[in-house]
């Protein structure tokens, strides 16, 4: 399935000190078929953390808005599910 979406590409400091960039979906612009909200609210929890699905990984995980290194840049593109 393809659907037009936003992408984020941001930079953040993990928990352990280390950087970590990440390509992503906000859960508002995925298919309603991929959002468990069980799976979800098992990775939501900490402060300024969104749950995001990762399009490198292909899962979700946490991308967390408080420790952004620089900016976090977005486009407009279809992606294939």
């Amino acid at each position: 399935m393809s659907k037009s979406v936003t992408i984020y590409n941001g930079t953040f400091t993990k928990v352990n000190g280390t950087s970590r960039n990440m390509t992503f979906i906000r859960k508002s612009d995925l298919p309603s078929s991929m959002v468990n909200e069980g799976t979800i609210n098992e990775l939501e929890g900490r402060t300024g953390s969104e749950v995001v699905y990762d399009t490198e990984r292909r899962q979700f995980r946490q991308f967390n808005w408080n420790t952004v290194v620089g900016e976090v840049s977005k486009q407009e593109t279809t992606f294939t599910f």
